[in-house]
C-alpha cells in the first residue's frame, strides 16, 4: 500500500508544478540536470516541473524501490517518453541527485504490477 502512496505522489509531482519551488537558476545541481536533459535531447516544457520529476524519481529509489519500476512510472506518467526515453531520464536525475543509485544493475519489480496513471503530464517528454 506504502508504494501505491508514493507512486500516487509521484503522479500528483509530474502533473503539477508549485510556485514554492525554486527556479532552477542558472547554477548548481538542477541548472546540471536541465543541461543534461537538453543534451540528451530530453525536452521539457516547465523546467521547475522537470526538477521536480527528477527528485522525485531519486526520492523513489532512496525509499528502496527498483529502478525498473521507477523508470516504468517516469514512462507511464509522461506519455512523450519510450522506456529508453524514461531510463535515460531517470539516469540524468540520479546523476545529478542521488549518484549513489549510478551504476546500479536496473532489477526488475517486485510482482506488484505499477498502478494506472491517472493523468498524463503534459511537462515533461
Amino acid at each position: 500500500m506504502r508504494f501505491l502512496v508514493m507512486l500516487a505522489g509521484f503522479a500528483t509531482v509530474l502533473g503539477v508544478a508549485t510556485p514554492a519551488q525554486a527556479d532552477p537558476g542558472s547554477s548548481g545541481p538542477d541548472a546540471s540536470f536541465l543541461a543534461a536533459l537538453t543534451k540528451a535531447g530530453i525536452t521539457y516544457q516547465d523546467p521547475t516541473v522537470a526538477v521536480a520529476v527528477g527528485k522525485e524519481a531519486c526520492e523513489l529509489m532512496n525509499q528502496g524501490n527498483p529502478q525498473a519500476v521507477v523508470i516504468s512510472s517516469v514512462s507511464s506518467s509522461n506519455p512523450g517518453f519510450n522506456a529508453d526515453g524514461a531510463a535515460q531520464f531517470t539516469m540524468i536525475a540520479a546523476s545529478a541527485y542521488c549518484p549513489q543509485h549510478m551504476g546500479q544493475q536496473i532489477t526488475q519489480a517486485s510482482s506488484a504490477p505499477l498502478p494506472p496513471q491517472r493523468q498524463p503530464t503534459p511537462g515533461v517528454g
